[in-house]
This record gives structure tokens, sequence and C-alpha cells, in this order.
């Protein structure tokens, strides 16, 4: 990647870091507060839909309007806001339509999840999810705020968004639980997504918005946006549909295997959340600038670069998060509410998911290639052949491994997912140096598994389980296993002749350091 790529990567990572940093505290307080109980079992069920909601079109709306706003700025950074209005009004009006659907609605739908559980807490579920079906019109804003600021090449600030939204959740639960219960949550949810509306709106406010302001719904833009965005919201919606498949099976395993599915999944996310988003982010805009036969060069050298440094990032963090769960989860977590057993069940759900950690960093960013392309279609096949095989595998694999197979069907998904997004994009573009890219993806993914085998006989002949010493200890023993990882993940691409890559990420840390 060249320099000014790079110096934007690593200072939006940089914020990024931080938001995801405060936002595992705030997971750190649930777990604290909650642990792994029926309470939180009971949350998790009720914000299902709303969450769904907001996923899909948050992301739907930064994957349409990212390449749409990159047409409206003229050559002299002009922005074109009577076209744009029209169709951030329909979305805007979508979003209030779903938002109005679960809250009547609720109390029907989610019978599904909810047949088995008394009226008193079925009555619960329905409440939280009225509440936090507001969450879909303020992501909506947001997405839209946010790919906007992307759009005009401002990455940093919106990326502080997320740092606005996580003191409020924090605040929210460490203040108000006593007097709420996990209705806390809810509040600083709603809050915090609403104080980063206005965070990012005071940035927006410099170009102007209200002047050209249109109530318009139905143009050209409009149509384009129903005829995009109609893909993308069916592929979101399938693609963050896998916790409904999880969230109707785990009870049957016990009460807490909701919350432990929830904290492992927040666990596997954290890297593409930091590293994974801070690419697509910076990425995106430039995939949608370069999808023109001249460019198209250019498009191969961002999505082989892009999806080189994902995994090469990805890998190591993956094969220790698998031969460290107990210790990561432990060290997160165990205090408060959160006892052995909230251990036991999130440690056992985390291992086999840990897969999905490399699967992600690929996934995200060849998304965002296929949509600047134009290639939904294809997005739209291999997410669906995901979902039914995710369908499939929670039936066989929690009937073979118990709930650690829910998890593990998820990972196997998410890896068919991205290797078949990879086939299809190095086809699609006509990747120069084919067989040098999958021989330099196959080294990765060969030194991570070799260093993490290595590093696992080293600590079975010569080191014991640092559970139940002090934090400090457990700190000094897991920073101790990193090094020795990463020493001999780094030698063993070396020994495979990697050593372009290795130069290659030398030179952007200290073109970073300066």
């Amino acid at each position: 990647m060249s320099e000014r790529i790079s110096k934007t990567i690593f200072s939006v990572a940089a914020i990024i870091l931080l938001s995801r940093l405060l936002g595992f505290v705030r997971e750190m307080v649930i777990a604290n507060v909650f642990g792994t109980s029926a309470d939180y079992d009971i949350y998790l069920i009720a914000v299902m839909l709303p969450a769904l909601a907001y996923g899909v079109i948050n992301f739907a709306s930064i994957y349409f309007f990212v390449p749409f706003l990159s047409k409206q700025n003229s050559s002299e950074g002009r922005t074109n806001w009577k076209a744009i209005y029209p169709p951030l009004n329909l979305i805007l009006l979508a979003s209030s339509v779903v938002m109005l659907i679960i809250i009547f609605g609720s109390p029907y739908i989610m019978k599904i999840w909810g047949s088995q559980l008394s009226d008193e807490k079925f009555a619960q579920v329905v409440l939280y999810s009225r509440l936090t079906s507001l969450m879909v019109l303020l992501g909506t804003t947001e997405a839209f705020m946010r790919a906007f600021l992307n759009v005009k090449k401002i990455f940093t600030f919106p990326a502080g968004g997320f740092i606005v939204y996580n003191i409020f959740c924090i605040s929210s639960i460490y203040f108000l639980y006593e007097s709420f219960s996990v209705g806390a949550i809810i509040i600083g949810v709603i809050a915090g997504l609403f104080f980063q509306n206005l965070f990012l709106l005071t940035k927006i406010l410099k170009f102007k918005p209200f002047q050209s302001f249109t109530p318009k719904l139905i143009t050209e833009n409009s149509k384009a946006l129903l005829k995009t965005a109609g893909i993308v919201v069916i592929i979101e919606m399938i693609n963050r549909s896998y916790f409904l498949l999880d969230r109707f099976i785990a009870p049957s395993f016990g009460e807490g295997v909701i919350s432990a599915l929830n904290y492992s999944q927040v666990i596997v996310q954290l890297p593409d959340s930091i590293i994974g988003f801070a690419i697509g982010a910076v990425v995106f805009p430039l995939f949608s600038e370069s999808t023109d036969n001249e460019q198209l060069h250019r498009f191969q050298y961002l999505y082989k670069k892009a999806i080189l440094s994902a995994v090469f990032i990805a890998v190591p963090i993956a094969v220790f998060f698998f031969l460290h769960a107990e210790e990561i989860v432990y060290l997160l977590f165990h205090r408060g509410a959160f006892d052995a057993h909230s251990v036991e069940l999130t440690a056992t759900t985390l291992r086999p998911f840990v897969i999905s950690i490399v699967s992600l960093f690929v996934i995200s960013t060849s998304m965002r290639a296929c949509y600047s392309g134009g290639w939904g279609r294809v997005v739209l096949l291999f997410v669906s052949i995901s979902f039914a095989l995710k369908f499939i595998l929670n039936i066989v694999f929690s009937d073979a491994f118990g709930y650690a197979g829910i998890s593990s069907a998820t990972a196997a998904a998410h890896l068919f997912f991205a290797g078949a997004m990879i086939i299809f994009i190095m086809h699609k573009i006509r990747m120069h140096e084919k067989k040098q890219f999958v021989i330099t993806l196959s080294s990765i993914l060969f030194a991570g598994i070799f260093s993490g085998g290595l590093l696992y006989m080293i600590q079975s002949h010569w080191f014991t389980s640092s559970i139940g010493n002090s934090y400090i200890s457990i700190i000094i023993s897991l920073v101790g296993a990193l090094l020795i990882l990463i020493v001999v993940y780094l030698l063993s691409l070396y020994i495979l002749n990697q050593k372009e890559l290795l130069l290659q990420f030398v030179k952007h840390l200290k073109k970073n350091e300066k």
C-alpha cells in the first residue's frame, strides 16, 4: 500500500482501538454485573430484531452511500445536497417503518424465540425489544454521516464517534444497573447512539447540509438506491442472521449459553472491528474510485495488498486466541457475576470460533470490493449458501459437540464464505500474479499453524496453566507466549521466502512511526 493509505489506516486504527477498548470495558462491566445469567439471556433475545435491523440498515447505508456520495462531489469538493436528500429521505423513511414494525409486531414475532418463557419474562422481552427499536433510526443517520465524512477523506473523526457511544453505554450500566437491571444497557445504547449522532453532526454542519434541503423521495438516485440497496439489504440480513439461529437452539443447552456465545463473539469480532474496519473504511472509497477498466490495475493492487495485510495480521491473533481461550476469557471477564462456570462456558464456545477472526478480515474487505465493483448478486449467492451451510452445521455440530458446535458451525460457514469471495474476485479482476498471491497466502497460513503447533508443544512440556494465579501472572504468561508465537511466525515466513512481505510490513511500521 502507498505511504498515504498506510498512514491513514494506522491513524484510523488507533482511534478505533481506543473506542473498541472502551467497548470491551463495556462488555467487562456487563460481565461483572450480569455474567452468563438468565436476565442477560433475556436481554439478548429481546434485542435480536432491533440489532439485526440496525446492523442491516446501518451497513447497507454505508455500502450504498460511499459509492453514491463519491459521485456527488465535484472536482472542487462541493457537495450536491439536492441530489443526496431524496435517497437519504427514502432510507430514513424505511428505517422508521422498520422501527414501527418492531414496536407493534414484537409481541407476535418474538414468540418464535420466547415460546418457552414465562408470561413475565416474555413481557420483558417485548418491552426491551420495543425500547431498543429506536437504534434502527439512529443507526441509519449515523451510517450516512460516517459515509459522508469518509468520502470527504475524513476518517479519524467519525471513528471517534464510537468513543462517545461507548462512554455513554459504560456510564449508564455502571450507574443505573441497580435501579433498572438490564434496562440500564438499553438506556446506554440509545443515549450513546443519540450523542454519537450529535458528535458527527458537528462536523457535517461545516458542509452546510440544510441550505439545500428538499423533502423529495423519488428521483433517479432514489431508484438507484432501491435497485442497489435492495440486494445489499438482503445480503446483510442473511449475513447477520446467524445469531437468530444460535439463540433459537442455544437455550436447549441450559441457562447462560446465549450469553457465552455473545461474549465469545465480542472477542472474535474485536480484531476485525479495529484493524479490519480501519482497512475497510480507507480502501472502500478507493475501490469505488478504481472500478473503471482503465484503473483495474489499481483495484487489483488494492485488493491484493489489503487481503495479504489483513491475513498477515489476523492469523497469529487467531492462533493465539485458540491456544489461550480460557486464559483470555478469565483475564477479561472473571469478576463479579462472571464466575468459573461462566469462564468455562465462554472459553468452550470461543475456541472453535477463532477461525472466524481470519475469515472476517477477508470477508469485510472482499464485500467492500464486490459492492464497489457492482457484483452484489454474486455476494448474495455466496452469503445464501453460507447461511444454508450454517443452518445444517448448527444441527449436525451441536448434536456432535454440544453448545461448542454452534460456534463451530459459524466458523465453518465464515471460512467457506471467505474462500469463495477470494476465488471469485481473483477471477473477476483478472488478478496478475495469481500464483504468487496464492503462495504468499498459503505461506502465511502455514506459518501460523506451524508456530501455533510449536508453541503448544513448548507449553505442554514446560509450562502449566496460569488459571487461578494473579492477573499479573496471567498477563506475564500470555505476553511471553505471544512473543514466542510472533518470533516463530516471522521466522517461518522468512524461511518460506516471504522476505518481501516482511520488508513491506517493517517499512510501513517505520513510516507510521514518523
